[in-house]
Parts: structure tokens; C-alpha cells; sequence
């Protein structure tokens, strides 16, 4: 596999939902979110970990990109520094690179603006893929707010993609 075909496996981690997707070349593999908020924290980290022995055994990245966890978080972020912890380990174990971007970051690649919100993500990504429109404008906010996790996994992996590959002559979604 060369380097523009790599497969990334992107995460937007979160406690209580976490955004996955994979992407390879111009196609997207998998995506979704995984509830992570009604199981007690230790049943968290070990649905994580098959989550992602899943992921990796089905689709062999050759990166994960993380959304960048910050050391000393705030107490509402307090489980995701061993969140990003146990990401690490098990892709150190499976000889799997790591990189870690801002969201700030991934939305300026996405939305041309770091500013911007999740809202204006899902948006940019939907208009980009169009099967991803029907998690967009659900008839409840936190319907909204959960699917806004895949959106910002997939914003991660894109930014990962336009900064590491260089560009195909013909993208196309699907």
C-alpha cells in the first residue's frame, strides 16, 4: 500500500461518546460513534480497547489521528488523558504511528476556519460527502450533538489526508 493509499483510523475521544472513522484514499470505510456515557468508567476504557482491536484487525491503519487531549484538563475532561493513554499503547503494540491535531486545527482544513463550530463541520463534511447528510438536522439537539462526534473524527482524518497526501486528480466520496 503507498502512501496516498493509507488507511486512518481517526478518533474524536470523549468519555461519554467517542467520533471514529476510517478513511482510505478518497473513501470513507466506517464511521460512527460509540456511547460510551452508560457504562462505569473501567467498562469504558475495556469497550474502548475492542472498539479499537476491531478497527485495527478490520481495516489495518497505518495511522490513528487523535484529536490532541490536553495534559492538565478541566474536571469535566478528567478520563480522557488515560483516553489518549490507552489509544497510545495499543497503537504502540500493533507498530501502528500516532499523531495528534487540534480541533482548531482540523477545522481550519475542513472549514477554512479554526473558529468554527461543530455545526459548521458537519455541514462542510456532509456538503463533501453527501451520504453523511442524514445525520444532520435530527429532530432532537443531542441527536445533533452526538453525531457532531463522527463529523469532528472524520474532520480529523481529512486533515490528516490533505496535509500528508498530496492531492488525487479526481476525488470522489463513497
Amino acid at each position: 500500500m503507498n502512501h496516498h493509499d493509507q488507511t486512518i483510523l481517526a478518533i474524536d475521544p470523549g468519555f461519554r461518546e467517542l467520533g471514529f472513522a476510517v478513511l482510505a484514499s478518497s473513501r470513507l470505510l466506517d464511521h460512527g460513534v460509540l456511547k460510551l456515557g452508560v457504562l462505569p468508567g473501567e467498562a469504558r476504557l475495556r469497550r474502548v480497547r475492542e472498539a479499537m482491536g476491531a478497527w485495527i484487525s478490520g481495516y489495518d491503519p497505518a495511522v490513528i489521528v487523535l484529536e490532541h487531549v490536553p495534559q492538565r484538563p478541566l474536571d469535566a475532561l478528567a478520563g480522557l488523558p488515560a483516553l489518549g493513554r490507552q489509544f497510545r499503547r495499543i497503537a504502540r503494540r500493533h507498530g501502528i504511528e500516532v499523531v495528534s491535531y487540534s480541533a482548531k486545527t482540523a477545522r481550519r482544513t475542513v472549514v477554512g476556519n479554526g473558529w468554527a463550530g461543530k455545526p459548521e463541520v458537519a455541514k462542510a463534511i456532509a456538503g463533501r460527502i453527501p451520504e453523511l447528510r442524514v445525520y444532520r438536522g435530527q429532530d432532537r439537539k443531542w441527536k445533533d450533538r452526538h453525531w457532531q462526534n463522527m463529523f469532528d473524527a472524520i474532520a480529523l482524518a481529512l486533515h490528516h489526508q490533505a496535509i500528508t497526501q498530496p492531492p488525487s486528480r479526481s476525488r470522489t466520496s463513497g
